[in-house]
């Protein structure tokens, strides 16, 4: 065009030169032929440079901001009529969730810009240097992550574990999503600590009488919320933020001043003839088990075939008999997923009471999975009582005593350690004490065997008699013992039992009462031989409770 307009300037240079006598002046030729040879080299030159001979409706810094507006304020129709191509610029989202769709709308939101200098020309293109602040989509997902973990531990911890898990013990799907849900709406309320900056030149190309955008890498990715994965982003970071879920158990505990724990299911007992059925369910129940040392021998030499066992999530207790050290012993293996689940049941739920009862009586009081008798406090003065972490007696001076606090650690004090009763309560406060056991002696203290006077008070320590023993091993892990008549074996000394419980591995261990009190019940009956084949009327028992509520108990 500009080609053909210079030809046509040039033949009308020329009319007024032939209508004189159809002749030619020489001077009028060459100037005309100058300004010929001038517009047909601009013509060539514009060709090359790009100049522009027709001004656009604005210069190339008003249209980059212009475009960058309609960007910020989510204008996108707008924005995508003033690029150069058809080149998709903005995240669509059209098959996205909700929850993605408030993702990418935050990002909108988060979006500003400004421009950090003038344009810099090059014929039919610009570049205006810019920064454009957006929401880093890819930031999220630890903080995602943390606030989803943390949802989802109080949701388990207050909800039926149904409502959270499946058949299969997975998390179910619905929950996630709520959560997930949840989390993004709150971590985006306050989005300016995901922000980011980024720095780029801003390429624009004339067209058409306009400058139009040219997009390039460094855009897209601020506009994209940082990351080339596009639509696919939102959906990224759900999947890596549920992917990395850390399982969280429900963990059911019992009311620590509960007169009684919830009632186990009778289906869940049973009984092994073989003893590796019960080196199978101790394999098969590694949320309890795990990482602690069983004390149960499938290769002991055992009185009775059957063992009896009780086990659901939050318990696993098993019972056997057998000859060990030539003793007739019977043994009772606990573990439990909450330190709750180890209790002391008073007759009556108080102290003092003068109210005795069969300790299979009050097993059945307590709804206990297991049971064994206590201290039987009320039949002595000595000792110290501490119950639901009240000091009621005080007369400890001659006796080692037992406490039990909130972790279920068997914690021993000496004769004469607790001198006064500021200094015992101290101790309860300090040590986190639920109840104390006052009988003894200790016969194991942190994996070391302990040997008391041969004078000890109680227990006549150096006679043969019917024993009781609590022991513990890891944490939440407990060897109940008694140690019996019968089966043409004798009973035993103190000496003799604490061999016993070193041999066994225990960490700690601690005698009860013996004698006629010697008891472990399941089921609400008593399964060792009892002296004179009778239960003796008690104040108080230990017992080991499931935690699971009846009704998800099923």
């Amino acid at each position: 065009m500009i080609y053909i307009g210079s030809f046509l300037l040039f033949l009308l240079l020329l009319i007024p030169l032939g209508r004189k006598k159809k002749r030619i002046r020489i001077g009028y030729a060459v100037l005309a032929a100058i300004f010929f040879c001038g517009a047909l080299f601009v013509c060539i030159l514009a060709g090359a440079k790009g100049t522009l001979y027709f001004a656009p409706t604005e210069d190339a810094q008003t249209s980059a901001g212009r475009f960058l507006d309609y960007c910020v304020t989510d204008n996108e129709e707008a924005a995508m009529e003033m690029l150069s191509s058809e080149e998709p610029l903005f995240v669509t989202f059209k098959d996205a969730g909700e929850t993605e769709k408030y993702i990418f709308n935050t990002l909108r939101q988060s979006l500003s810009y400004r421009l950090d200098g003038t344009a810099a020309m090059n014929g039919t293109h610009a570049s205006v240097p810019a920064t454009v602040t957006y929401l880093n989509l890819s930031s999220l997902s630890p903080d995602l992550s943390d606030k989803v973990n943390s949802l989802l531990k109080d949701k388990v911890e207050n909800s039926r574990k149904a409502e959270v898990f499946d058949e299969n013990n997975e998390y179910r799907p619905n929950v996630l999503n709520m959560l997930y849900e949840e989390a993004v709406v709150g971590i985006l309320q306050t989005p300016d600590k995901y922000l980011e900056e980024s720095s780029f030149d801003l390429e624009m190309d004339y067209k058409d009488g306009e400058w139009k955008i040219a997009p390039n890498a460094a855009l897209k990715l601020a506009l994209a919320g940082g990351s080339n994965s596009g639509a696919n982003l939102a959906s990224n970071v759900r999947s890596e933020v549920l992917g990395e879920l850390t399982y969280i158990p429900k963990i059911y505990t019992i009311e620590e001043n509960a007169p009684r724990g919830p009632k186990p299911n009778p289906d869940k007992y049973g009984t092994a003839e073989d003893p590796m059925e019960i080196v199978k369910l101790v394999e098969s129940n590694p949320n309890l088990t795990a990482g602690k040392k069983c004390f149960f021998d499938p290769n002991a030499k055992f009185i009775h075939i059957k063992q009896e066992y009780y086990c659901d999530e939050t318990i696993l207790c098993y019972t056997w008999r057998e000859l060990f050290n030539g003793h007739a012993c019977t043994f009772a293996e606990v573990y439990i997923a909450d330190p709750s689940q180890f209790r002391r049941k008073f007759s009556q739920d108080m102290y003092g009471s003068p109210i005795q009862k069969y300790a299979s009586e009050l097993s059945k009081e307590s709804n206990a999975v297991l049971a064994m008798n206590g201290d039987f406090y009320k039949f002595r003065a000595e000792g110290m009582t501490v119950y639901q972490r009240q000091l009621y007696r005080f007369n400890p001076y001659k006796l080692e005593l037992c406490h039990v606090n909130s972790k279920g650690d068997l914690l021993f004090t000496y004769a004469g350690e607790l001198d006064s009763k500021e200094t015992a309560e101290q101790y309860i406060q300090d040590n986190d004490v639920l109840f104390t056991l006052a009988f003894g002696p200790v016969l194991v203290a942190n994996g070391q065997p302990h040997e008391s006077s041969g004078s000890y008070l109680l227990g006549q320590v150096n006679e043969t008699y019917s024993r009781s023993v609590l022991a513990r091993g890891e944490p939440n892990h407990y060897l109940l013992m008694t140690i019996n008549h019968g089966y043409n074996a004798p009973t035993a000394t103190i000496a003799q039992t604490r061999e016993i419980m070193v041999q066994k591995g225990v960490t700690d261990a601690y005698v009860l009462d013996g004698g006629q009190t010697a008891e472990i019940i399941m089921q609400h009956k008593v399964l060792n031989h009892i002296d004179f084949d009778a239960e003796r009327a008690v104040s108080d028992i230990l017992y080991f409770a499931t935690a699971l509520p009846e009704e998800e108990n099923q």
